[in-house]
C-alpha cells in the first residue's frame, strides 16, 4: 500500500508522522512523508504551493494532520490529487474559512475518510467536525481524548488505524 504522509505545520510534526507511519508497518506500507518548504524557509507556510508538490502522487492512501488535511484538499481540488483513501488526524476547523470547508466535503464525495479528532481539540472539537462531516457517507468519525491538538498517543492511534487498513474496521 503506498501511503504519502501530510504533517502538520511545524517541523516536529515530520518526526510525529514518521513515528505513526513506522507503528503501521505491519499493515505492509511503502510511504513517504513531505517536507513542507517554509520549514526551512523563514517564511509562513504556503498551502498551495505545498498541495502542488503533492499532486502528481499516486497514493493508496493519505495521512495528513493539521494543515496537511487542508493540504490534501486543496491537491484534490487544484491539482488533481486523487487518493483511494484518506486518514485526517486534527482537522484544524478554527483555522479554516467557508471556501476551505466546501473543499472538505468535495475530499469527502469522493474520498473514504477516517477522522480522528479530540473531544476538545483546540482547533475544533469533535462535535463541531461530527456537524460538518456527518452526513456524508464516506465518512467514519473517531473521538479521542484531549484538548491539545498534539495527537501524541501514537499507541492509541495505530490501534484505530491498523483495523482500517487491513479492512477491519
Amino acid at each position: 500500500m503506498r501511503v504519502t504522509g501530510l504533517p502538520g505545520v511545524k517541523a516536529e510534526t515530520e518526526i510525529w508522522m514518521r513515528n505513526l507511519l513506522l507503528a503501521l508497518q505491519e499493515a505492509s506500507i511503502d510511504f513517504e512523508i513531505s517536507r513542507y518548504r517554509h520549514w526551512s524557509e523563514n517564511h509562513d507556510p504556503d498551502a498551495r504551493y505545498e498541495a502542488s508538490m503533492v499532486a502528481e502522487r499516486s497514493v493508496d492512501l493519505v495521512i495528513a494532520k493539521s494543515l496537511g488535511t487542508f493540504i490534501a484538499t486543496l491537491a484534490f481540488d487544484s491539482f488533481r490529487f486523487k487518493p483511494k483513501q484518506a486518514i485526517f488526524i486534527g482537522t484544524p476547523l478554527g483555522r479554516h474559512s467557508d471556501r476551505n470547508y466546501e473543499l472538505l466535503l468535495k475530499f469527502l464525495d469522493d474520498v473514504p475518510t477516517l477522522f480522528i479528532q479530540q473531544t476538545s481539540d483546540f482547533n475544533g472539537s469533535f462535535i463541531e467536525l461530527a456537524n460538518i462531516v456527518n452526513n456524508h457517507q464516506n465518512t467514519t468519525l473517531v473521538e479521542v481524548s484531549g484538548d491539545d491538538h498534539l495527537y501524541a498517543d501514537i499507541d492509541e492511534l495505530q490501534k484505530i488505524i491498523l483495523p482500517v487498513l487491513s479492512g477491519r474496521a
